[in-house]
Order: structure tokens, then C-alpha cells, then sequence
């Protein structure tokens, strides 16, 4: 019984130390650009604040980009931006970001496609 109790107690603790290690590491969205669409790969509604790694990939068959914003439909391209990517076909980029509770867009600035929402709860 002692054994047991022992085995059980072993378990349980690894267990606590498995869950806290990635506490911190960042979720990963994957975003697929299309001719003149976003395929995306993880949920970006409703997601909760903190760290996100996005996984761009150009698949639209020519030359793309991608810019993400702080905003509700804000399709702009300036400094304000928080990243702005230029990819070759074929290409992707990766890029960690803290996002805090409010709403976010992304597009493309070359390629026209619809502004896409993405929203921290």
C-alpha cells in the first residue's frame, strides 16, 4: 500500500511539473495565404491574452504579404503596424507576439484580400 501510495505520489508530481514547463511557451496560429484568401489553422476568436507564435505561409502563387494590426478592421500599412511581411511563393515566416484583450486584423497589402479578425477575450 505504502508502494502505492508512494507510485501515485510520483505520478501526480510529474504530472504538476509537465503542466507548468509550457505554461510559458507561446500557442501557435497557422495563417495559409491563398489567391486572395486566409486559411487559418488554430482558433483566433475568443482566444485568450498572451503569447501566440503565427506560422505564415504563402501559398497563393505569387509574390504576398501580411500585415497584422491592433484594431477592428484596420487595414492600413504604417508604422502603427505591429508586423509587416513580405513573402515570395512558397515562402513562410514566423514571428511571436503578446497580445493583451482587444480586437486585431490581418491582410494582405498586396495580394486584395478581405480584412480578417482576430480577437483576444
Amino acid at each position: 500500500m505504502k508502494k502505492l501510495l508512494t507510485s501515485i505520489a510520483v505520478i501526480a508530481s510529474l504530472c504538476l511539473i509537465n503542466t507548468t514547463a509550457g505554461a510559458g511557451d507561446p500557442k501557435t496560429i497557422t495563417i495559409v495565404e491563398h489567391p486572395g484568401y486566409f486559411e487559418t489553422q488554430g482558433d483566433v476568436f475568443d482566444i485568450p491574452a498572451g503569447k501566440y507564435k503565427f506560422v505564415v505561409k504563402n501559398w497563393s502563387g505569387k509574390d504576398a504579404g501580411f500585415v497584422f494590426n491592433s484594431g477592428q478592421n484596420n487595414v492600413t500599412t504604417d508604422k502603427s503596424s505591429m508586423k509587416v511581411i513580405l513573402l515570395k511563393n512558397g515562402e513562410e515566416s514566423t514571428f511571436t507576439l503578446k497580445l493583451s484583450k482587444g480586437n486585431y486584423t490581418y491582410f494582405c497589402p498586396i495580394i486584395p484580400t478581405p480584412p480578417y479578425p482576430l480577437r483576444v477575450k
